[in-house]
């Protein structure tokens, strides 16, 4: 017997009317001009799909999981497939799992206050998701905060780390054995880490600047409330040993946390007299190009300026800027590459770390200095 609905009229001043009823999947008009509705149904299931199509679950199951090992035709194939899309019933994940060596599953992990579309990240997803896409892999990200569990429940194959995973996920991927590979990012036992060439890029920009003549260089380092990373160690120790063999001048406050830039370029360049300034990063090239002018400075006139991260809006501010580019797309393609290699290998690998060549793009923003060029 179907399932039934019941609808009285409430409205006011009205005796309650026969009670009218009608099996689910029809829609009438009462006599008292009430709609009889048809009772929601749940999602659909691989019994739904199999019943319209004649067939087994069992048969729908296999279509539906790509397995070719077992006889029908291609046209049930056919009918099942469309029939599945049309009910929009998709294959439940757990129960999927559960017969399977292996899921076709890679999880994605990084701090919950991580921003997606900023800096190299989204260039960086692109390619660990065309990679694993291709591979046959499909992929979940995790950004639950932090106290909230650090891993699902269920089970996946491999995992991708970026900036700043809980450790508690990296405690739980080594406990189950999971293999994982860091991209932009270094913790753990990973099969291997991705990373940028920062060496490569900071030795870019002091060679840019000492063949446009300049001598005197400030450095515009890491804000405090930045995440702890490999990039803001390499950056600075480069710099540090590049200025040295390069007989260069570092102006005082390279050592310190950026902060207020207003007051960076006035002790940086307004009395430490640097002609060229390198920064940390785009975002605070980009607060240095915003507080200049109230300075009386001009980009690159009084000083020339060198950020890291070629990313928006860097290209587009006034004067564009000169920077050092890593490719987030091939980090993230090597690093999904590697994790497929290391899931369907038999025997561990010793842990690799690849680093990703670093390009100098030349801007406007950088020019010879006013002493030079006079």
């Amino acid at each position: 017997m179907g399932a039934e609905l019941a609808v009285f009229d409430s409205r006011p001043g009205r005796a309650p009317p026969e009670r009218c009823v009608r099996r689910a999947g029809s829609m009438r008009d009462t006599s008292d001009n009430l709609l009889i509705m048809p009772v929601v149904r749940e999602r659909p299931t691989i019994t739904d799909v199999a019943r319209l199509c004649g067939v087994t679950p069992a048969t729908v199951s296999r279509v539906l999981n790509g397995k070719k090992k077992f006889s029908t035709s291609e046209a049930v194939r056919e009918r099942i497939v469309a029939t599945a899309q049309k009910l929009g019933y998709v294959p439940d994940l757990s129960a999927r799992n559960l017969n399977r060596r292996t899921t076709h599953i890679i999880g994605l992990f990084a701090s919950p206050q991580t921003h997606l579309a900023e800096g190299i990240n989204e260039s960086l997803l692109e390619g660990i998701a065309e990679t694993l896409h291709a591979g046959g892999y499909d992929v979940f990200f995790e950004l639950s905060a932090l106290g909230a569990r650090s891993m699902p429940s269920w089970r996946f194959d491999g995992a991708i780390l970026m900036q700043a995973p809980k450790p508690e996920t990296v405690t739980e991927l080594d406990r189950r054995r999971v293999p994982y590979v860091c991209v932009n990012e270094r913790v753990g036992n990973p099969v291997a880490s991705v990373l940028a060439d920062d060496v490569m890029g900071m030795n870019h920009a002091l060679e840019h600047l000492v063949q446009l003549g300049h001598r005197r260089i400030a450095y515009a380092n890491a804000r405090a409330s930045y995440f702890s990373h490999y990039s803001v160690t390499d950056r600075y120790e480069t710099l540090l040993t590049g200025v040295r063999e390069r007989n260069l001048e570092l102006v005082d406050g390279h050592d310190s946390s950026f902060s207020s830039p207003s007051d960076f370029l006035r002790d940086a360049v307004v009395e430490g007299k640097a002609t060229a300034v390198i920064t940390y990063d785009h975002h605070i090239a980009t607060t240095l190009t915003g507080a200049a002018p109230q300075l009386g400075l001009r980009i690159p006139e009084h000083f020339s300026l060198i950020c890291f991260n070629d990313v928006f809006p860097i290209a587009l501010l006034p004067p564009p800027l000169t920077a050092v580019a890593v490719s987030g797309r091939e980090m993230g393609r090597i690093g999904a590459d590697l994790l497929l290699n290391s899931v369907v290998a038999t025997k561990p690998h010793a842990t690799r770390e690849i680093r990703v060549p670093e390009d100098l793009i030349v801007r406007a923003s950088t020019a010879r200095p006013s002493s030079v060029s006079t």
